[in-house]
């Protein structure tokens, strides 16, 4: 059958991959070995290589009752947006665990639904997600249609 003319532009969402026995067991899919990495569950991704001049977009899920470690600092030579929705059906705010972000040298606890806005070459993380409730949805959006690079900081 021909490929459908828009059917590039559409991403599913992948099965599950279990997670690794260890940390040293899982792929590290081209990321700086520097940054320290949470161990999140891939849905879904759109990059330059599936669509050409397209921005990066990472669709992963946090499962309730796992704690996935954290994501270190790091900066980029480009802006993201960092989101975590809560999937709590009584409360759609209530984040189902609690978030801490650093920017700079400032220090956030969430425990609501948040997106955030990092410009470029701001220092940002560690960021963990600790005493999980509830999955979350985590979106990363990192604009630019480059390949993905960071700095650690």
């Amino acid at each position: 059958m021909a490929q459908l003319k828009w059917e590039k532009y559409i991403v599913k969402a992948r099965p599950p991959v279990p997670m690794a026995e260890t940390r040293a067991e899982r792929p590290r899919m081209g990321f700086d070995e520097r940054v320290e990495r949470p161990q999140l569950h891939m849905l879904m991704a759109l990059n330059n290589r599936m669509v050409n001049g397209n921005a990066i977009i990472i669709c992963q899920w946090v499962w309730a009752g796992e704690e996935p470690g954290t994501q270190g600092p790091h900066t980029h030579p480009y802006d993201e947006v960092i989101g975590f929705a809560g999937t709590n059906p009584d409360d759609p705010n209530d984040l189902g665990g609690i978030a801490e972000l650093w920017m700079e040298d400032e220090q956030y606890i969430i425990d609501k639904s948040f997106m955030v806005y990092v410009p470029k070459n701001v220092k940002h993380c560690p960021l963990t997600i600790r005493d999980i409730k509830y999955n979350i949805l985590h979106l990363d959006i990192q604009l630019t249609a480059g390949d993905f690079r960071e700095d650690y900081a």
